[in-house]
């Protein structure tokens, strides 16, 4: 089983704290070689030379905020094609522990992968890449201990859990980070928007083009806003 991880606006406190993870199954080998062969196609682009966002997309790949039209419009199609669930927590900042933000982060990657571990208990293993950032080594390296722990406060007893592998990628290392990336900007944007319901705002159609690939969409201060078992729509 293999998880691809990230945090989104970090740094930014105008922007919901969201942690999120895309579980991928058996073919995640076959989408991350579908993902890198769109990248190729996309790069022989010619008529987006010398556009910087086109430059650093050749570059680094994929990434929801900088890619322009031409690159996020095939890449949101791709992703309409493939299977992938996708779990996050967020939150105001106003209902988690920590002082610091880096504190927060730890404390909500923690609680994600303890219950993602605690989902898939009958695994032997998952296998976690987590999309490399400032600040990141120091809390992955206290992530295994972290999860366990917060797995025992969740049940409430000494739980069998997979092993966690976490391992810290570049994009191009490991392109199939995207997908988390590009989920979590289309919650955003729906969550700024004050949680719209309104066909003709951008900013929920885009999130209901999403939806159907949440499997937990949960709130620290408000609970869980959606999910597989019980969708907004």
């Amino acid at each position: 089983m293999k998880l691809f991880m990230d945090e989104s606006g970090n740094g930014n406190t105008s922007q919901p704290l969201i942690v999120g993870a895309v579980e991928l199954g058996e073919d995640a080998d076959d989408i991350e070689e579908r993902i890198r062969d769109l990248q190729k196609n996309l790069c022989a682009r010619r008529s987006l030379a010398g556009l910087p966002s086109f430059e650093e997309f050749r570059k680094n790949g994929f990434h929801s905020s900088t890619d322009p039209l031409e690159v996020s419009g095939p890449f949101l199609e791709l992703m309409r094609t493939i299977f992938f669930r996708a779990y996050m927590v967020v939150t105001d900042r106003t209902n988690v522990p920590g002082d610091a933000e880096f504190e927060q982060i730890e404390f909500m990657y923690a609680k994600l992968l303890s219950d993602l571990s605690l989902r898939h208990r009958h695994e032997p293993e998952l296998l976690c890449y987590i999309e490399q950032s400032e600040g990141m080594a120091s809390i992955i390296r206290r992530l295994p201990h972290s999860v366990v722990r917060q797995a025992c406060r969740t049940t409430g007893k000494v739980a069998p859990l997979p092993q966690l592998n976490i391992t810290m990628v570049a994009k191009h290392d490991y392109m199939s980070t995207a997908i988390i990336d590009y989920v979590m900007a289309a919650v955003s944007r729906w969550l700024q928007a004050g949680c719209t319901t309104n066909p003709k705002d951008w900013p929920y159609r885009a999130f209901r083009a999403i939806e159907p690939s949440i499997s937990l969409l949960y709130s620290f201060e408000h609970g869980r806003i959606s999910s597989r078992k019980d969708p907004l729509h």
